[in-house]
């Protein structure tokens, strides 16, 4: 599975796990999606950031922080748009190994994605 499609994949399983209360538009999924996506992208920038210029200090890191998932979002919305039974199509005869496996690492994926911050101290603090 590429990344691409993971990401279609994380999309419909909140989704559908939220179906009943978000209906198709599932707003849910998207913030989730988007927040995995956004996390991911900052703490690389931060990593980054505190690697090659780590004396220097950024005003208004927020606003970056805010571009960002506000960008990531909109992408999203977009991509996403009328496609949640398009995505329940490609996976509705899923077999029930597959789905918890990938269940599973979806939750995973959530977890570690708002994780990294404490991994990003924890490297940065063993490299300075």
């Amino acid at each position: 599975m590429n990344i691409n499609n993971f990401f279609d994949y994380h999309y419909y399983r909140i989704a559908k796990f939220y179906y009943n209360r978000d209906g198709a538009d599932a707003t849910t999924a998207l913030i989730s999606v988007s927040a995995v996506q956004g996390w991911i992208i900052v703490n690389i920038l931060l990593f980054f950031k505190e690697l090659f210029f780590q004396g220097e200090k950024i005003k208004y890191g927020w606003i970056f922080f805010l571009i960002i998932m506000v960008g990531i979002i909109v992408y999203n919305k977009k991509k996403y748009k009328k496609k949640y039974f398009l995505l329940r199509d490609q996976w509705i005869n899923e077999n029930k190994g597959d789905k918890i496996k990938k269940g599973i690492l979806i939750i995973f994926t959530i977890i570690i994605s708002w994780s990294l911050i404490f991994f990003n101290v924890f490297i940065i603090n063993k490299i300075k």
